[in-house]
């Protein structure tokens, strides 16, 4: 609606009576003056206005118009005898133009203000995006699938007595030390969706999230799409990679849920197979299908070193003790390695590989090798010395500077091994006897291509050796020389590997149970199903698990 102060309204109607063109006397406006609103129209148009009286009241004007012959002017009497001509008043247009500026100015200043206000205020923040997978689990789409762990798990409540080495997320599992540690958070970090336990993430079987955790010379194990193209490019069937799931699977089903332990005999070996058959597929503390099954190994494998001396064997005396400590010194090294990049190491872990290590490094003799037993005295075996230089090219690959590791490496491969070679090219048993065997001579190999050897007289004519008499390789019925050789023609690459891989492979697969074990129970040990299920897995495994000479990290030897 207008306001009538701005709008023209309607002329009263004229009355009737004489001389309607003399001007009428209005009534006094009172003792002040009043305020008089007159709206000027063009000539020949009419004026109207209004006065306001003294009490706030309004009155009509009178309407008058100019006669013929006067000016055209028109008047509106506003008091008595006075008239105010509309010429007089100033044209409406220099005000309109006035308010009009003083409008535009405002407006200028305003915007100017609201630009300092928006220029001041902090950006908002950008939006933030989560995006969530689901799990598929179907076994043909294994290459997509996504797990995560839901449930954070607690720790056992920790004697005030007695030290624990506790599992904080992962297991309910905790092992009770001899060792002192009351000073020592010896608590493992907490695992939940935003805090991965020792800085990981999985996603599905063996795949982590932020590789950079993962140290470079075994990152290709640990993304199932980094798997599959490694087994592909190598020659290995897309089974192989569910023939080591379903291994790993039925390993799990044998571990003791008392302690950890995997096996009823040789239990510090048969577990520390089984921890390096997880980790060959990137299974970690914190897998959500087998990370407490790796824990509850690690920590059985750390009680019995820190119960025993520094040997990690199950407390009986005999020869197996030196294979035990072996195998179970090689598993904590690399479970370290997988674990130390992400800034929340295991505790112990490092104090008790020290000790480890430092009993493998004196248990050796001056001619380089390792004979059963510690005291390094006796007869050098082969077979216990290929063990232990596989433990200490692991400890050397955790980068700790663990004291006489690379010069006990030096003089195992450039001293002991060159001597106890036949004229053929294989490996003896032991210096005494004369000849070499097939099934050693792997062993041997193995250990010269890990450490400084590869590139020797005596591994080129080892490997000669070994190419002749396995040109028609089957792994029968223990997995010993396998475990060695398929290792061996890998990391040979070339021709020797395709003619092996090709005849090997599918015999392995096809000779798996359908539970996933290999071989039967009941062999001439009685770990013998879990210890040639666990062979077999890493045989399967050495396709991603191992770096190719073709593809050598800086700064590391082949793994």
């Amino acid at each position: 609606m207008e306001d009538p102060s701005q709008s023209p309204s309607s002329p009263p109607s004229q009355e009737s009576g004489p001389n309607p063109l003399a001007p009428r006397k209005l009534s006094p406006p009172g003792p002040e003056e009043a305020d008089v609103e007159i709206i000027a129209t063009p000539v020949g148009e009419e004026v109207y206005a209004v006065v306001a009286d003294d009490g706030g009241e309004s009155t009509e004007g009178e309407y008058y118009e100019g006669h013929e012959g006067g000016t055209g002017e028109r008047s509106f009497i506003v008091g008595e005898g006075e008239a105010v001509h509309a010429a007089e008043k100033e044209p409406a247009t220099k005000e309109k133009m006035s308010a009009i500026l003083v409008a535009v100015i405002i407006h200028i200043v305003i915007i100017i203000l609201l630009g300092i206000l928006t220029l001041s205020s902090p950006a908002p923040s950008p939006p933030q995006i989560s995006v969530s997978s689901i799990a598929n689990n179907s076994d043909s789409e294994m290459e997509s699938q996504t797990m995560t762990k839901m449930q954070q798990k607690t720790a056992s409540a920790v004697s005030s007595v007695q030290s624990m080495v506790a599992s904080t997320a992962f297991s309910d599992f905790s092992v009770p030390t001899t060792v002192d540690t009351s000073n020592t958070d010896l608590t493992m970090v907490a695992m939940s969706n935003s805090d991965s336990g020792f800085g990981m993430s999985m996603s599905g079987f063996g795949d982590v999230s932020n590789m950079a955790s993962i140290p470079a010379g075994m990152r290709s194990r640990c993304s199932m799409s980094e798997r599959m193209k490694r087994l592909r490019e190598s020659g290995g069937e897309d089974r192989a990679e569910r023939a080591v799931r379903e291994g790993l699977e039925f390993l799990t089903t044998k571990q003791n849920k008392e302690n950890g332990a995997f096996g009823e005999e040789y239990t510090a070996g048969m577990t520390g197979l089984t921890l390096l058959a997880y980790l060959g597929h990137c299974e970690t503390p914190e897998s959500p299908k087998f990370g407490d099954s790796v824990v509850n190994a690690a920590l059985f494998l750390m009680d019995r070193c820190l119960k025993n001396d520094g040997r990690i064997t199950n407390g009986k005396g005999g020869h197996h003790e030196a294979y035990e400590h072996a195998i179970g010194t090689y598993a904590l090294a690399e479970l370290y390695t997988m674990t130390k990049e992400s800034g929340k190491e295991i505790p112990r872990l490092e104090s008790v590989l020290k000790k480890a290590v430092g009993v493998i490094v004196d248990a050796q003799t001056k001619d380089g090798g390792w004979p059963y037993g510690f005291a390094a005295q006796g007869k050098e075996d082969m077979s216990v010395s290929g063990w232990m230089i596989q433990a200490l090219k692991a400890a050397y690959n955790t980068g700790r500077n663990f004291s006489g590791v690379e010069k006990s490496l030096d003089l195992a491969t450039k001293k002991y091994l060159p001597a106890i070679q036949d004229s053929e090219g294989a490996f003896k048993y032991n210096p005494d006897n004369a000849k070499g065997k097939p099934t050693l001579t792997g062993a041997a190999l193995l250990c010269m291509q890990i450490w400084k050897g590869a590139d020797t007289p005596a591994y080129e004519k080892g490997l000669k050796y070994l190419t002749e008499r396995y040109k028609n390789p089957s792994p029968g019925g223990d997995f010993y020389a396998p475990y060695y050789n398929t290792q061996v023609f890998f990391l040979r690459e070339g021709p020797e590997w395709e003619s092996y891989n090709k005849q090997f492979q599918p015999k392995l697969l096809d000779a798996q149970n359908k539970d996933g074990s290999w071989l039967k129970e009941g062999g001439a040990r009685k770990d013998h199903q879990i210890l040639n299920t666990a062979w077999a897995i890493l045989m399967l495994e050495v396709y991603y698990r191992y770096l190719p000479t073709t593809d050598k990290v800086s700064g590391l030897e082949k793994r």
